[in-house]
């Protein structure tokens, strides 16, 4: 990316930084305005970035976004609240949320008569999660009751979470039907990254945590790190 996209993408997110508080009380949201930033700037219009969709820089950002969207929506979750308001979220993530990948499926399979089934299944599983930053107007509405924007936000910070291992299944199935790998290959992928996986990052967060209390425990780690 040239200097000059560099500058102009750092003036643009600058400029809405300035009016966030007053756009975030209308009914447009960052990602929207974030979405017409690339538009415009784009190779549809002005042609001033031009990015690969395959590069690994664009990978590695895209990855980091998610893990801080991830992180900061976990953040904003009242515990407290969440001991007391629990059902809504239980029925968004256990009831809700199969019931939106199986209906966008079926959907995506009728609509789209050239993917198979279980790549209609990958589909609707992407869209199945979709973020409340989306709907960031009502989250921030005080019109509406503390316990449905909790619940909404609940379910944004762990849905994600609850699909990508249907996805990681989907995908292999997928790969299963028509893949040069093989069923048995696409079946070990599945395996490893839905078993393996979430025990690795469990082991992680565990160690990591407790390493982390003993450290300020002890006075061995400062606040600020």
């Amino acid at each position: 990316m040239e200097t000059l996209a560099f500058a102009v993408l750092a003036a643009l997110l600058f400029s809405f930084g300035l009016v966030s508080g007053r756009v975030g009380k209308s009914v447009t949201t960052p990602p929207m305005a974030f979405v017409l930033m690339g538009l415009v700037l784009g190779p549809q219009v002005v042609a001033l970035i031009e990015l690969d969709r395959d590069s690994e820089l664009i990978n590695l950002v895209a990855e980091f976004t998610l893990i801080l969207i991830l992180f900061t929506d976990a953040s904003r979750i009242d515990l407290k609240l969440l001991r007391r308001e629990h059902t809504i979220p239980m029925w968004l993530l256990g009831i809700g949320l199969p019931l939106t990948i199986v209906s966008g499926t079926v959907a995506a399979a009728l609509i789209f008569d050239f993917v198979s089934f279980w790549e209609a299944a990958v589909l609707a599983v992407i869209l199945a999660p979709t973020d409340a930053a989306l709907g960031q107007a009502v989250l921030s509405s005080p019109r509406v009751p503390v316990r449905i924007r909790q619940a909404i936000n609940v379910e944004s910070g762990l849905n994600d979470g609850r699909a990508l291992p249907v996805l990681l299944l989907v995908i292999s199935l997928a790969g299963a039907t028509h893949g040069a790998e093989g069923t048995q290959f696409w079946l070990w992928f599945g395996a490893m990254q839905i078993v393996l996986g979430p025990l690795v990052g469990i082991a992680v967060g565990f160690l990591g945590g407790k390493l982390v209390q003993w450290g300020q425990q002890t006075g061995w780690m400062s606040h600020s790190f």
